[in-house]
């Protein structure tokens, strides 16, 4: 057998500086620490920044506004949302709906996306990003904050697509009546009542159903739906041909008893007595005199 030959490997002595390669591996951790706490303090600020208009002292209220106005203008401004196609239905003086905003007022979930996660988000890149431009340019380079930077849109832009497909699944949804529902019915004469219960949501749907429904414009009454307590759909309503109109424009046929609920009202100003019974009664009467009061 032949002897094994010895590999000699050569001997490398490390000539750098161990004192400077420690503070730049100290700095980097403070640096990255003092982000951390920037980012934090970032995000507290964006939960906090839709009440900047409560606030009297300027500085403080252009600071803390800083990340709300960013994400309303990137939501209502550059991509836009369906706030603007929604028909405002009036309630007497005081305009009330279930809930109304500028971002999206179809969907509860939806908004809350776009008006807090969305701008907390932004709060935490901004103080985050002041912090790593503010810090040891020797350690944070600017090719670092290209992927920081990066990163934290990814992160963004997942949220802001999220809002957008919320909102899309709500508006289908309402398009097709899914959910629990709970009314609030207007008449022509500007007022309007809430109507919740078992058996008015057994009527609604006893006989829902699709159809090409000639309409007539002229007898609708406004009607809103809450689904699910999260949902919105602006509708419209004819007792005398008995359908419901959504916001896109489709018919659906409504029972007879629906409908009659819906003609007393505009009638009378009152629902049927007795599609109320036991503690649901109580709770939509007095929901019905808490918002005649504020009518009034």
């Amino acid at each position: 057998m032949e002897e094994q030959k010895k590999i000699d490997i050569p001997e490398v002595v490390y000539q750098g500086d161990d004192k400077k390669l420690k503070e730049r591996v100290s700095r980097f951790k403070t640096g990255s620490f003092r982000i951390a706490v920037f980012t934090v303090v970032g995000f507290v600020m964006g939960a906090y920044s839709r009440t900047y208009t409560s606030i009297g002292f300027f500085p403080v209220k252009l600071i803390l506004a800083v990340p709300y106005k960013i994400s309303e203008a990137v939501y209502v401004s550059v991509i836009g949302t369906d706030a603007a196609q929604l028909q405002i239905v009036p309630f007497g003086s005081m305009g009330w709906h279930w809930f109304l905003t500028e971002f999206f007022p179809h969907s509860l979930l939806a908004t809350f996306l776009a008006e807090t996660v969305t701008t907390v988000l932004m709060g935490g890149a901004i103080y985050g990003a002041l912090a790593y431009f503010t810090g040891d340019k020797r350690v944070f380079t600017m090719q670092r904050f290209v992927r920081f930077a990066a990163v934290w849109c990814a992160i963004i832009l997942v949220s802001i697509g999220a809002a957008y497909l919320v909102n899309a699944k709500a508006v289908r949804d309402n398009e097709n009546l899914r959910g629990t529902p709970q009314f609030m019915v207007f008449n022509s004469r500007g007022s309007g009542s809430r109507l919740e219960g078992q058996l008015v949501t057994e009527y609604f749907y006893s006989g829902l159903e699709e159809g090409n429904i000639a309409r007539d414009n002229e007898e609708e009454l406004p009607l809103e739906i809450l689904f699910n307590d999260t949902r919105v759909c602006a509708c419209r309503v004819n007792h005398e041909k008995q359908y419901v109109a959504t916001e896109q424009g489709r018919t659906y046929h409504i029972s007879a008893e629906f409908a009659q609920i819906i003609r007393q009202y505009e009638e009378e100003g009152v629902f049927p007595p007795d599609i109320y019974d036991g503690e649901a009664a109580e709770g939509v009467e007095a929901s019905v005199e808490a918002i005649g009061g504020i009518a009034q």
